[in-house]
């Protein structure tokens, strides 16, 4: 709706200019009167201030006084979680003025403070290749230790000395699971690594979406489970905390589709997801996921018809190579296998196997259905550690 203008395009009469111009002076006596009495009105108790309400006025004359309560749930669970979200730096060596060998900053992301022990989680994109990190609290650089990182699911773990953070009160964990789809999320990290703990708000737009993850050649190894929000996640929040309105931390922020013409795609690691990986860096360095002890070459599904050799399956994944003295060698599985079946799972790609095995532990047994031959067979496997 555009501006109009009040006044009448009718000529204006002489003896209503001196009523205008009477009115406007009025107004200016009684405005300075007013200024200067004001003060002692409320000095004297006559006059009191209003408390934090505001009055509006209704078409047809009435009134309502509205409270404007601006501590909201919102507000309020950023003031508990704000504090722990911190700037993680990126150091790496490189060669100065003179040839001289130096540290520089290369990036900067996010991390959590999780503990009083002063462990952070961050994204492992924020802390790889590294020569050296830092945390930034309070302007303070503090030297950080990489605990464990996990490339698959995008998960660090820091630490820094407990003293640092004694007047920190670390984020809460929360559960991704019970989380509902529209309910608030918020997101706290350090857009361009510049911005420190900068505020956005959205809702849980899904669960459990899946964003694939690449090898070196391109081949989907895995597919990790992710929470989608619409609010804003910018470079450098990667490693920050998407909380919910308990302030409790529900997801690790990640990453976001950047693409022209495309808003409110946020993804954040589920914290439920999160956690035992955590656990792992932190006891062990390293996470721990169990084998079968074969390659797999091609799926069934990519091999023209005429080629499968009148297999009478149109589904599986050819063994490609088995290792020597690992779980399916000791079992009696060969090169050039063709897996169709774990337990009661049906394995159509490599991707469903490596999703299946790592749903189990090390040491945990499994049934392996498979053709040789075109002869159905099957073989018990005690699964072993993947090695890395």
């Amino acid at each position: 709706m555009g501006y109009y203008d009040d006044f009448d395009s009718k000529p204006r009469q002489s003896n209503g200019r001196a009523w205008a111009a009477s009115v406007i002076i009025a107004a200016l006596v009684g405005s300075g009167t007013t200024i200067l009495t004001v003060p002692y009105l409320i000095k004297s108790n006559i006059v009191k201030l209003p408390d934090a309400t505001t009055t509006v006025s209704e078409s047809r004359g009435t009134s309502q006084s509205v409270t404007l309560n601006v501590e909201s749930g919102i507000v309020q669970a950023v003031n508990k979680v704000k504090p722990a979200v911190v700037t993680v730096v990126n150091l790496q060596k490189g060669v100065g003025f003179f040839s001289r060998s130096n540290e520089q900053a290369v990036g900067k992301g996010s991390g959590v403070i999780i503990d009083k022990q002063g462990h952070i989680i961050t994204n492992n994109h924020v802390v790889e290749g590294a020569s050296d990190l830092e945390v930034i609290i309070n302007e303070e650089h503090i030297k950080a230790k990489v605990l464990g990182t996990d490339e698959l699911t995008d998960l660090a773990v820091l630490q820094i000395p407990a003293d640092k953070i004694k007047d920190i009160v670390p984020v809460q964990l929360g559960s991704s699971e019970s989380l509902q789809i529209g309910e608030p999320a918020i997101a706290i990290g350090n857009p361009l690594g510049e911005f420190e703990q900068t505020v956005t708000v959205g809702v849980i737009s899904a669960k459990k979406r899946t964003l694939p993850i690449e090898d070196q050649n391109g081949r989907v190894v895995y597919e990790q489970t992710v929470l989608q929000t619409d609010a804003a996640i910018n470079p450098g929040n990667s490693g920050g905390a998407l909380i919910n309105i308990q302030g409790q931390l529900i997801g690790i922020n990640s990453a976001k589709i950047a693409k022209s013409g495309v808003e409110g795609l946020g993804f954040a690691i589920p914290v439920d997801e999160a956690k035992p990986i955590v656990d792992q860096l932190i006891a062990k360095g390293k996470v721990t996921r169990p084998a079968i002890g074969v390659s797999v070459g091609y799926e069934i599904q990519e091999i023209p018809e005429n080629y499968r050799g009148g297999l009478p399956v149109d589904y599986g994944v050819v063994v490609n190579d088995v290792s020597a003295g690992g779980p399916a060698d000791k079992a009696g599985v060969k090169k050039g296998d063709v897996i169709v079946k774990i337990d009661n799972t049906q394995i159509k790609t490599f991707l469903d196997m490596r999703k299946f095995l790592f749903g189990k532990k090390p040491g945990d047994t499994v049934q392996v259905t498979f053709y040789r031959d075109n002869k159905e067979k099957t073989a018990t496997v005690t699964l072993d550690a993947l090695r890395n």
